[in-house]
C-alpha cells in the first residue's frame, strides 16, 4: 500500500493527514499556535512555532495511522497564503512572519497601487492590499530598514516548512500568484513591479507547478520528525487551492464557498479573466491552464470563535450553537452584524471596517447573535457573488467547504442567501487531502490531478436546497445590509 502525507499550515494550527492510495485517510495529527499582535494593526507568528508544531502532527498522524516514516512516499503542502517569511543570507529568520491579517502596510497601500499602475490589470491581475507579501515587503522597506536590508530570501508560510523538511527553497505558482509580485496571467516574477517599488529582485524564490518535486527530507529533518529520506517532498499549493483540489473542484463553472477562518467564494475558469474594478482576486490553479476568481474575504469562522470566546465566554461546541442558531428564524428577528473584525478585503478593501451589531433590542438572545453573524459572513460573501455575476463567470455547482460545511444551520443559510443548492464532499480535511493528493501526483502514483481527484473525492448524497421564502427574506435584508456598510463607511477611519 502507498501512502501520501499532506500538511496543512493554516493561521491556528497546523493538521498533517496521511492517505493511502485509495483515497481513504489513514491518520491525523495537529497542533495548534498563536497569533502575535504586539501592536494594533500587527499580525504575526513565529516560525519556528510552526515548525514545532509541524513535527508534533507529522508524529500524531505517524502513531495514529500505525505507520512509519518510511512508508510515506511523498509529502504535500497546504497553507495560510500571502504572508511572508524572510530569510537572511545564512537562511535563519530576519523577523517574525507578517501574515494575511496583518493590516500595518495599509498606510502605504495608496503608493504601492499607484506605482503598480498598469501591470495591475496586464500581469498581477489584482490589486496590491494589506497583508499582501509585496505590501508587507514594502512596508519593511520604508519603516523598518535595518530588517530589509537583512532579507536575503523571502518565501510564502508553507514554503518555509518545506524548506525544513528539505533545505530547498522554492515556491509554486498558487502561493507564488497570492504574493501579489507574481504575473498570474503569464506565470513569471513581476521584475517590472519590483524595479517600480525599488525592491531587491534577487530574493525571489524560484516558481514550479504544484506537483513537483521540491527535494527529499533531509538527514536531518527525518530524525527530528521521524519521516525517511527517501520521501519525496512535493511543493503544494496556498490553501484555497489545496482545499479546491481536496474538494475535486478542478472543472471550469464550479464554485465553492468555503468558511474557515476566513472565507471565501471561489469558482474555477479556464481563462485569466479579472475584476477590472480590482474588487475579487484572480489566483492560479493547480491545474495548469485553470485560475480561480476568488472573493477572499478575510472574516469567516473566525468570527464565531470571536463571538463564542470573547463575547459569550461560552464552551459550547460550534456544532451546538449552529443548532442555537437553527432554532432562530431567517432573519434573526431584526438583528443584523457586520463581519469586519479582522477588516475587509474582499468586496471593499476597507482595511479600517469594523464589525458592528445592528437593531439590537432586549427580545435577542444568544441564537439571535450566532445567526446574525453567520448571516452576516454569508451577505458579505453574496455581495462577491455580484461582483462574479457582473464578469459573466460561469458557475454551475456550488460545493460548501470548511467548517461550515459541516453545520446544518451554515449550509442551509449558505443555500438561502446565495439561492443556489449546496453540495458536499465526504472530505473532513480537504486542504489535506488537496496536498496529499498533489503528493500522489508528484510521485507518479497519479498520471494527473483529475485522475487524483476522482479517486481520493467523493460527493455526499445530501443536497440542501434554498427554502423560497427565507430567499425573499435575505433578499430583503442584503440590501440593508449593503446600505449599513455605506452608511458607516465614513466613520470607520475616525474611530481608530
Amino acid at each position: 500500500m502507498n501512502y501520501f502525507m499532506g500538511i496543512d499550515l493554516g493561521t491556528s494550527s497546523t493538521k498533517t493527514l496521511i492517505m493511502d492510495e485509495n483515497g481513504k485517510t489513514a491518520g491525523i495529527g495537529n497542533a495548534s499556535y498563536g497569533i502575535q499582535i504586539p501592536q494594533i494593526s500587527y499580525a504575526e507568528q513565529d516560525p519556528l512555532e510552526w515548525w514545532e508544531a509541524v513535527k508534533k502532527s507529522i508524529q500524531k498522524a505517524l502513531q495514529e495511522a500505525g505507520l512509519q516514516g518510511r512508508d510515506i512516499a511523498g509529502i504535500g503542502f497546504s497553507g495560510q497564503m500571502h504572508g511572508m517569511v524572510a530569510l537572511d543570507e545564512n537562511k535563519q529568520l530576519a523577523c517574525n512572519a507578517i501574515i494575511h491579517l496583518d493590516q500595518r502596510s495599509s498606510v502605504d497601500l495608496k503608493e504601492i497601487r499607484a506605482l503598480a499602475g498598469d501591470l495591475m490589470t496586464e500581469e498581477l491581475l489584482n490589486q496590491p492590499s494589506a497583508g499582501m507579501m509585496i505590501s508587507s515587503l514594502y512596508w519593511l522597506k520604508k519603516h523598518q530598514k535595518e530588517t530589509y536590508d537583512r532579507i536575503r530570501y523571502v518565501m510564502s508560510p508553507k514554503d518555509y516548512i518545506s524548506f525544513r523538511l528539505c533545505g530547498e527553497i522554492g515556491t509554486e505558482y498558487t502561493d507564488a500568484g497570492a504574493a501579489l509580485g507574481f504575473s498570474v496571467k503569464n506565470y513569471h516574477w513581476c521584475t517590472e513591479l519590483f524595479k517600480r517599488l525599488d525592491l531587491k529582485e534577487d530574493i525571489w524564490p524560484p516558481v514550479h507547478k504544484s506537483y513537483e518535486i521540491a527535494g527529499h527530507v533531509t538527514a536531518k529533518a527525518a530524525e527530528e520528525t521521524g519521516l525517511s529520506t527517501s520521501t519525496k517532498v512535493i511543493c503544494g499549493a496556498g490553501d484555497s487551492m489545496a482545499a479546491l483540489t481536496g474538494n475535486g473542484i478542478i472543472e471550469k463553472g464550479f464554485i465553492t464557498c468555503n468558511i474557515g477562518t476566513s472565507s471565501q467564494l471561489a469558482v474555477v475558469v479556464d481563462k485569466p479573466i479579472f475584476d477590472p474594478q480590482m474588487r475579487i482576486q484572480t489566483w492560479c490553479h493547480t491545474v495548469p491552464k485553470r485560475w480561480v476568481v476568488q472573493s477572499g474575504t478575510l472574516n469567516g469562522g473566525s468570527v464565531l470563535s470571536w463571538l463564542r470566546n470573547n463575547m459569550l465566554k461560552t464552551d459550547q461546541s460550534f456544532a451546538k450553537l449552529d443548532q442555537e442558531a437553527g432554532l432562530t428564524p431567517a432573519g434573526a428577528d431584526g438583528l443584523y452584524f457586520l463581519p469586519y473584525l479582522a477588516g475587509e478585503r474582499t468586496p471593499y478593501n476597507d482595511p479600517y471596517a469594523k464589525g458592528v451589531f445592528f437593531g439590537l433590542s432586549m427580545m435577542h438572545q444568544q441564537g439571535h447573535l450566532v445567526r446574525s453573524a453567520m448571516e452576516g459572513i454569508l451577505f458579505n460573501l453574496k455581495e462577491c457573488l455580484y461582483i462574479l455575476d457582473e464578469m459573466k463567470v460561469d458557475r454551475s455547482r456550488l460545493i460548501a467547504s470548511g467548517g461550515a460545511a459541516r453545520g446544518v444551520t451554515w449550509k442551509q443559510i449558505q443555500a438561502d442567501v446565495l439561492n443556489m443548492p449546496v453540495y458536499s464532499t465526504n472530505v473532513k480535511e480537504e486542504a489535506c487531502q488537496g496536498a496529499a493528493i498533489l503528493a500522489a501526483v508528484g510521485v507518479g502514483f497519479f498520471k494527473d490531478i483529475k485522475e487524483g481527484c476522482q479517486a481520493a473525492v467523493t460527493m455526499s448524497p445530501e443536497v440542501v436546497e434554498p427554502i423560497p421564502e427565507n430567499v425573499k427574506i435575505y433578499n430583503e435584508k442584503q440590501e440593508i445590509f449593503h446600505d449599513l456598510y455605506y452608511s458607516l463607511k465614513e466613520l470607520y477611519p475616525r474611530i481608530r
